[in-house]
């Protein structure tokens, strides 16, 4: 029995030891919604100052830092709908998310609705001016196929983390006529279930997708498709303040609250071999008061 503890003991030890942290910082449906804004939803009397891309960038370099300085992985993903859709299309402009993602050192940005209705030749244009890796992964363009990349596969302390993006299936239905005639749209459990068969014969530990969907197309997937580790959910419906575990496949499913209400944080514990131990989404508020301006971002936007 002694001997027992002992090796139980020395095995919790190593598996401490060798435990990797993975922390994902992830942002939704931003729509260009950037500046400082009183937190009515919150306390409509005395509201609370919510700082915007600010106060996330101020919580994005902490965690960094923070994740680094513990020898972790840190990672930062959008889902979509960062540029605001004007009725005539004149404000999806990529020029200001382009300075603060890449300010931020954001890893991977799927694209939303907002993002293709403006058309495929503004988005083969504009994308190549980006800073920031951005894919799309079930919607081609008549006469040009994928503008973008599908997935990305990161590698990180001998860890592969494959990432694929999604956007409505209902894509043709919510753009302008313009922007729908130049699409094809792959239904959204279709493109999953092709996408996560590409990023496991490439041998990716863990699988995540950013999707622009909804909650609901959220959950059918990972119990449709076995081997998404977590999905990262932005388009419609309210945001979640914890992560859910599907039932079957057990996906971890976090959606955000838009407009820069919240950023929400993954804890994710793996083994050296990248099989996950752990893993665990929590939405962090913009408070200004928590988060304080970052006054170098501020400048970087007001050139």
């Amino acid at each position: 029995m002694k001997k027992t503890l002992i090796f139980l003991s020395v095995l919790a030890i190593f598996l401490c030891a060798s435990a990797k942290k993975i922390v994902i910082f992830h942002t939704n449906d931003i729509r260009n919604v950037l500046g400082r804004r009183s937190a009515t939803f919150i306390n409509p009397d005395f509201p609370p100052v919510l700082g915007g891309i600010y106060s996330l960038s101020t919580a994005v370099e902490r965690e960094r830092e923070a994740v680094e300085s513990e020898n972790g992985i840190f990672l930062l993903f959008d889902s979509g709908n960062f540029a605001y859709k004007s009725v005539d299309n004149d404000s999806v402009d990529f020029s200001v998310p382009s300075v603060y993602f890449q300010h931020m050192k954001y890893d991977v940005v799927n694209l939303g609705l907002d993002e293709l209705s403006a058309g495929a030749d503004f988005l083969e244009r504009n994308s190549k001016t980006m800073s920031v890796p951005m894919i799309l992964g079930n919607i081609s363009f008549q006469g040009k196929g994928y503008i973008l990349d599908r997935y990305r596969i990161i590698e990180a302390q001998g860890i592969k983390i494959g990432v694929f993006g999604l956007t409505s299936e209902y894509a043709a239905m919510n753009l302008p006529e313009s922007a729908s005639s130049q699409i094809e749209v792959q239904r959204e459990i279709d493109a999953a279930r092709e996408l996560v068969s590409i990023l496991k014969k490439n041998r990716c530990d863990i699988i995540i997708g950013l999707t622009s969907t909804s909650f609901e197309h959220d959950f059918t997937l990972a119990e449709e498709i076995e081997g998404i580790d977590i999905i990262l959910s932005g388009n419609d419906g309210r945001g979640m303040r914890e992560s859910i575990e599907t039932p079957q496949n057990h996906t971890v499913i976090i959606k955000g609250y838009g407009e820069l209400s919240s950023v929400e944080k993954i804890v994710m514990e793996t083994d050296d071999m990248g099989n996950i131990i752990s893993c665990r989404g929590t939405s962090i508020t913009l408070f200004e008061e928590a988060f304080p301006f970052d006054k170098i971002l501020e400048e970087k936007l007001n050139k």
